[in-house]
Formats: structure tokens, C-alpha cells, sequence
């Protein structure tokens, strides 16, 4: 005899309670999922926005010396040149005070020519004249400042008779910027490089080269430029990526990763005792049902597959409905204010989801690979019911 998967199911979801049962079945484990989900992504979309920001406050690669100032002559050119880098930006960066009515915070001042880098930053900075001075948004909320206002900028001028006093200058807030990263938006400001220079008697020197790599580079090749550059660059200078800074933190979060979704497992097993309650519970319900069929000529093997068929459609609905709650989460529930995190702590003002095609899959499978546990329970207990079993029930 045989009987379709869809006439079976409507036998075993005909009254409300049953599907009242498997809705929250489905709910129940595509929840557990999107605990997970919502780990991977919270965890990857982290290190994608810090790396964002990071990437627009320094640029793809850092060149730096040893011994502090240097020129950037025909030497190091030729080493940019024969790795096909074009847009490179020497900065002047120093350490000052911002000075607004009562209050002051210690910053470090980047000194650039505004053409040089806006070609290898993604944040276009307006310095029209040596008196403007750009500041980070958490910075200017700090200091209660706007655009078009005055600050008092205090740093030491690089000359003996000058070296131990402070140099005090007014200056005129040009732009604002943002980076999206805390640290960065509140402590670094930005100033005509010539002006700087003469401040700090730098001559025509640079203490940092930021670099833009041409086109759309992954991670990967730009760690492999900047292998490539280490060695060609001469004795005494240092290259690093963007990332640089952050390197362990980076590397701790996916540890941290890897730690919590072990730990959640535990959430994907708890909600697949719902499947085994969901199974069992029909089966007693429906013993006569299911006798019936068999007594009539339905196989084992048949009622065996409509089980594997019907915890099959309850993974692959949960999988549809952690995908919904899953970005429920990131674009409603992430978006709430009282979720707002420390940016003093974590760097970042807000938490974002990034997901990549891996993540979800790696969730789906795993997953999946739970439920095929829970088809073989139910295939042992199925292979133990016996036609004697199924009349004692129906005549009991």
C-alpha cells in the first residue's frame, strides 16, 4: 500500500493542538539557530566594521622608521614603484592638547597636505589654510564644537630655547570626520602638514607614509605587498597593515567565537529534544492511525521515511526562519538605543551583523547533522513496534 508523504502529514496534523505543537517545533530550533547566527555575525561584523574604520583612518599600509623623521627620497620611491604603488601620503604626526572653555583632551595631530591624502584615504579632508584644523565627531561632541568654531590647539614647539613651554594656537574646525571607531574619532585631528612643520621644525621630514594600494585589495594581498615591501624597503624602515594595531584583539575574538558556539550546541540539542517530544507524542496519538496503515500494507520502511522526511521539513523551516529573526535582529533589535555600547570599551559605537555564506552554512550543517541523530532514535524505535504492539494499543 502506499500513501503520499502530504496525506500522511494532513492525518498527523488534523487537529490544532499538533500543529500548534510543530509551529513551535520549528520556532524552537530556528530560535537556537539564530543564537548562533546571531554569534557569528555580531563576532565577524565586528572585526569587518573596526577593520572598515581602520582602514579609512591610516589607509592600506604604514611606513614608519626607526629613527623617527625621515625624507622620502628617490631610495624609497623606487621600492613604491616596483610594487606598482602610486598614491602614497606623508604625514607629520605629533602629540598636543585640544583647549575649549574648561576643558582639554590630550590628541595626536596628524600634519597632511590634504591633495596627497585624500588620494589614499576614503575620508576627504577640507584644510583649506594652516589655521583649520579637522576633528573627530566623538571629539566634537566631547568639546560640544561645530564646524566654523574656534579651538585653542596646544603642542611644544621642536626648538631649544621653546622645547619645555607649551605653543598655544587658535584654530578654526574646518571639518568634521568619522571613522565609525571611538578611539580613532576622539583622539586624532588633522592640520595643514606645512603648517605643522613649522611648529615642529621638521624640515621637509615625515615620520609616517600611508599607503593606498590600487584597486579592491583583501586582507591577503595586502599582507602580501606589504612581505614583499618589508624586504625591499631600506635598513632602518617598518611596514605594517592597517590592522596592525588591533592584531590581538582581532585574533581573541575568534577565539571567542569559536569557544561560544561550542558552548551553543547546547541550545540546538536542548531544542531538538522538541523533535524526539514532537515524534513521540504523535506516535502515541496516532497509534491507531498508523497501525491502520500498516495492517493495510504499509511497510516500515515507508512510515520510517515519512518520519526522515517530516524532521528533514522541520530543519529546512527552522533553517528559513533563523534566516527572518536573524536579521529582525540586525535591523530592528541592533538598531534599538538602549543597545548603544560603550565606545571607550569596545571601540566601536554600535554593533553590526555581518554574515557570510560560510557562517550560515557551517550553522545549517551543523545543525543538520543533530537531526540526523534524531532520525536514527527514531528509526531504532520504529524498527521495535511490532504489528502485536500496534493492536494492543488500538483495542486498549
Amino acid at each position: 500500500m502506499k500513501v503520499g508523504y502530504w496525506k500522511l502529514f494532513r492525518i498527523l496534523i488534523e487537529d490544532k493542538k499538533t500543529v500548534f505543537f510543530f509551529l513551535m517545533t520549528v520556532l524552537g530550533l530556528a530560535f537556537s539557530m539564530t543564537v548562533i547566527l546571531c554569534n557569528f555575525g555580531l563576532m565577524d561584523g565586528y572585526e569587518v566594521v573596526l577593520k572598515n574604520g581602520l582602514r579609512k583612518s591610516m589607509s592600506d599600509l604604514e611606513i614608519t622608521s626607526r629613527y623617527g623623521f625621515f625624507k622620502v627620497n628617490s631610495e624609497l620611491k623606487e621600492a613604491l614603484k616596483d610594487q606598482g604603488i602610486q598614491n602614497y601620503a606623508g604625514v607629520v604626526k605629533t602629540e598636543g592638547f585640544i583647549v575649549q572653555e574648561n576643558k582639554s583632551k590630550g590628541v595626536l595631530i596628524y600634519g597632511i597636505d590634504e591633495k596627497e591624502y585624500n588620494s589614499v584615504s576614503s575620508i576627504a579632508m577640507k584644510i583649506p589654510n594652516e589655521d583649520s584644523l579637522v576633528i573627530g565627531k566623538t571629539l566634537a561632541e566631547e568639546l560640544d564644537v561645530k564646524q566654523g568654531d574656534k579651538i585653542v590647539i596646544a603642542f611644544t614647539r621642536g626648538n631649544k630655547n621653546f622645547e619645555d613651554l607649551p605653543y598655544l594656537k587658535p584654530m578654526t574646525i574646518s571639518d568634521i570626520f568619522s571613522t565609525g571607531i571611538y578611539r580613532k574619532d576622539m583622539r586624532i585631528v588633522y592640520m595643514h602638514r606645512e603648517g605643522l612643520r613649522k611648529f615642529a621644525n621638521t624640515d621637509d621630514r615625515v615620520n609616517s607614509i600611508l599607503l593606498k594600494l590600487d584597486g579592491t585589495k583583501t586582507n591577503d594581498d595586502i599582507e602580501k605587498v606589504r612581505s614583499e615591501l618589508a624586504r625591499d624597503l631600506p635598513f632602518g624602515y617598518k611596514i605594517k597593515a592597517y590592522w596592525n594595531e588591533f592584531q590581538s584583539l582581532f585574533e581573541a575574538v575568534q577565539v571567542e567565537k569559536f569557544s561560544i558556539t561550542v558552548i551553543l550546541q547546547l541550545i540546538i540539542v536542548i531544542a531538538l529534544f522538541n523533535i524526539v517530544a514532537f515524534v513521540n507524542f504523535n506516535t502515541t496519538k496516532k497509534s491507531q492511525e498508523f497501525f491502520l496503515l500498516r495492517a493495510l500494507g504499509m511497510s516500515l520502511k515507508a512510515i520510517s521515511k515519512f518520519w526522515i522526511l517530516t524532521v528533514f521539513m522541520i530543519w529546512l523551516l527552522s533553517c528559513f526562519f533563523s534566516l527572518v529573526m536573524t536579521w529582525l535582529f540586525d535591523k530592528v533589535i541592533l538598531k534599538l538605543p538602549f543597545l548603544k555600547i560603550p565606545g571607550n570599551i569596545y571601540e566601536l559605537y554600535r554593533l553590526e551583523l555581518s554574515l557570510s555564506f560560510k557562517s550560515v552554512l557551517m550553522v545549517f550543517a551543523l545543525t543538520l547533522i543533530w537531526s540526523i541523530g534524531v532520525i536514527a532514535y527514531i528509526l531504532l524505535k520504529e524498527r521495535k513496534k511490532t504489528l502485536l504492539q500496534g493492536l494492543r494499543q488500538e483495542f486498549s
